[in-house]
């Protein structure tokens, strides 16, 4: 009785912190080397903070199997070496000059050091996904974990290609953005779930529902980041008001606003969309055309769906545990930050 009152009592923010904690420590013992400066470079975004919610998910999954999470901590950090190898690429190719409120690598290290700092966190994840405890021993299911990691990571690239082909065009459609979102997002939330499988010793049918359990949640928690970017409260997310718009970025609620917008609504969205010297004045009312056009309460009600079909694959999935993978899918959609 006492185990499921602390269960609880324990907030899914807390839990974050604890796994964010393991995690990150686990990550600075082992992500280090010569040059110094290097592995500066690699650890810079992952010290100034995130939510680890690929780390949660696989450690999470895994303790649906077993009572020791710790076993599936390996494993859980290269997920989290993924993520910001992508990101330190992702904001070079970008331009991105600030993220997590810090400098980006390329900025702070300039862009070789930068480039090289991803590949490094790219080659600690598999060896980090070799030196997991429940993978010793086990060929098939190491090969497994290591072709997950390997599938995951060319879905990212196809996804940021797709990407930047499609910046260079004009609109785009619904279809398109969903393609991008599924291979640059949701790919890394499926290989955390069913990497915890792999890790707990869950079987194939486990693995399907794992996977489409965290694709909805991955796409969910996309489109919900996405609709913080034109919408958020700065002051919250540290990203500045309207800047997806002035950078042009393509996203499901710019898509929603210029198919729903008046004519004189949508010339003043497409003043401003793609426009880096659009005058705040403009950007402001941007905001409130997409505001005053329900595009918020939209895209978290699509993302809801994708949440409820996620939960549903869960449901198939063994319940010790399982109650924080249904507050994560919440969370996505709820989330202000």
């Amino acid at each position: 009785m006492g185990l499921r009152l602390w269960w609880a009592n324990l907030s899914l923010q807390d839990e974050l912190k604890r796994i964010a904690y393991e995690v990150n420590t686990y990550i600075s013992d082992r992500v280090k080397g010569e040059p110094p400066y290097l592995y500066d470079a690699s650890l810079h975004l992952i010290k100034a903070g995130g939510k680890r919610l690929r780390p949660f998910m696989t450690m999470k999954f895994h303790g649906l199997y077993s009572q020791d999470e710790r076993a599936a901590l390996p494993a859980a950090a290269a997920l989290e070496l993924v993520h910001n190898f992508t990101l330190i690429h992702d904001d070079i190719m970008d331009r991105d000059d600030m993220r997590h409120g810090v400098p980006t690598v390329h900025i702070k290290f300039g862009e070789p050091l930068a480039i090289l700092a991803g590949d490094v966190l790219f080659a600690e994840a598999f060896r980090m996904v070799a030196e997991t405890p429940a993978f010793q021993g086990d060929f098939h299911r190491a090969n497994s974990a290591v072709r997950l990691l390997a599938g995951s990571l060319i879905a990212l690239c196809e996804g940021q290609a797709l990407d930047v082909r499609t910046a260079e065009g004009g609109m785009f459609s619904e279809g398109q953005y969903y393609e991008i979102i599924e291979k640059k997002t949701a790919a890394l939330f499926e290989a955390s779930a069913v990497m915890g499988v792999l890790t707990g010793g869950g079987g194939e049918q486990d693995v399907k529902h794992a996977r489409l359990y965290a694709r909805n949640v991955g796409m969910a928690f996309q489109m919900v980041d996405d609709l913080l970017g034109v919408v958020g409260d700065a002051s919250v997310t540290g990203k500045p008001v309207g800047g997806d718009l002035k950078e042009g970025k393509k996203t499901l609620p710019i898509f929603l606003s210029v198919q729903r917008s008046r004519p004189e609504e949508r010339e003043l969205l497409m003043r401003v969309w793609g426009n880096p010297r659009a005058n705040q004045e403009d950007v402001e009312k941007a905001t409130q055309v997409l505001k005053a056009l329900g595009i918020d309460s939209e895209v978290r009600a699509m993302a809801q769906k994708r949440v409820e079909e996620a939960l549903e694959h869960l449901a198939f999935l063994p319940s010790r545990g399982g109650n924080w993978l249904v507050r994560l899918a919440n969370f996505v959609i709820e989330r202000k930050i």
